[in-house]
């Protein structure tokens, strides 16, 4: 079978991905470079916690184990990046290889052989969350451990040859070898909420330091009547390369990755679409509670809007907020579920229903912080 094309591989994110439409087209482009054996691939993610950034890994994950012919790029690993760090804070890189090497064994057999062994992991998917972590700056000083981290990676980005120390089985004896492990074909996927990058960005537009300005919108405030003003910022609308550099991140290391990919925080209707189809969602699984009493939950409508904008409000926590915000809602319910069923007397169906005044009750009728 072809391998699939970029559209193809967008397809498949966007089926099991709600929202980041924009990440996504990045991120099917990278793919199908890396499974081509195209070099530049590389992604680097920025985005607020929630935002989807381990969802949008583990479905890498899923995508080189769900398509035919890609079983070569089957070795996939994520790491939190401070677990190349030492409690004396020195980089030690060979754990990636340490990793990928006991992935490869997960999935072939402890007996693998040395050649599949170099093919699979020179085929592998790197993926470090919390990157953001080892900024060359914390707190405005300078962060040495972060410097180094950047720099232990430069190499390994950019590609070269490592030479791994394994046992490999030769006519199914094992053997004490050196694999060489080129790494121009790995594919390196990195995260980080980057927080501290949106507030420099947003102070800087705010204290006019350039020629950024922020946009504004009126917003309809349907209980006072009148139209507000609204600052509208999005790090994505407004970044440059030169913040990126500011925050902490080394020129040489951003220049090994393909793409920058800044994940948007969530809307009312992305979080509604989350809240009803996500296999992890709050519904679904209280829901799933309820069913184990022969109770049906139902969230009207209206109730269901202002659950999303709550959420909305908590943009710092993105598709998490979902589950705090309903978690209030339904704990009562869950806890004494018969004192709240109904008899729906049309479907003869025992029915817990999440009506607005519900919802008002347990969070109000304005958006706020959790």
């Amino acid at each position: 079978m072809d391998k699939p094309m970029p559209r193809h591989i967008f397809t498949f994110l966007t089926e099991r991905i709600l929202g980041q439409e924009d990440v996504l087209r990045k991120l099917a482009v990278a793919l199908y470079k890396h499974v081509n054996g195209i070099r530049g691939g590389n992604v680097l993610l920025m985005g607020n916690s929630g935002t989807g950034k381990t969802t949008i890994m583990k479905t890498v994950r899923e995508f080189y184990h769900q398509v035919e012919g890609l079983a070569d790029y089957r070795t996939m690993v994520i790491m939190n990046a401070n677990t190349l760090v030492d409690e004396e804070g020195v980089i030690n890189t060979g754990r990636i290889f340490s990793t990928l090497e006991t992935v490869t064994r997960q999935q072939l057999g402890p007996t693998v052989d040395g050649e599949t062994l170099r093919r699979r992991m020179e085929n592998s998917t790197v993926c470090f969350d919390e990157l953001d972590k080892l900024s060359a700056r914390i707190a405005g000083k300078t962060f040495v451990t972060g410097i180094a981290f950047q720099q232990a990676l430069l190499t390994i980005l950019e590609g070269e040859t490592v030479a791994h120390e394994t046992i490999a089985h030769f006519e199914g004896k094992p053997e004490k070898v050196r694999i060489p492990i080129d790494t121009k074909n790995v594919l390196f996927i990195c995260g980080g909420a980057f927080e501290e990058l949106y507030n420099q960005v947003y102070v800087l537009i705010r204290d006019r330091e350039d020629d950024r300005r922020f946009r504004e919108e009126k917003e309809w405030d349907q209980e006072e009547e009148r139209l507000h003003k609204k600052i509208v910022f999005s790090l994505k609308e407004y970044l440059r390369m030169s913040d990126i550099f500011e925050y902490g991140m080394l020129p040489q290391f951003i220049s090994r990755f393909g793409s920058i990919a800044i994940l948007e925080d969530l809307k009312a209707p992305q979080l509604k679409d989350i809240f009803l189809k996500a296999e992890d969602s709050p519904y679904r699984a209280s829901a799933a509670f309820f069913s184990t009493f022969g109770i049906r939950l139902r969230v009207s409508a209206e109730a269901l809007e202002i659950i999303c904008h709550h959420a909305e409000a908590n943009t710092r926590i993105g598709a998490r907020a979902l589950r705090e915000v309903f978690g209030r809602i339904i704990a009562d319910f869950e806890f004494e579920p018969f004192r709240f069923a109904k008899l729906d007397e049309a479907s003869g169906e025992m029915v817990i229903e999440i009506t607005s005044d519900v919802v008002k009750a347990n969070l109000g009728s304005k958006p706020g912080g959790l």
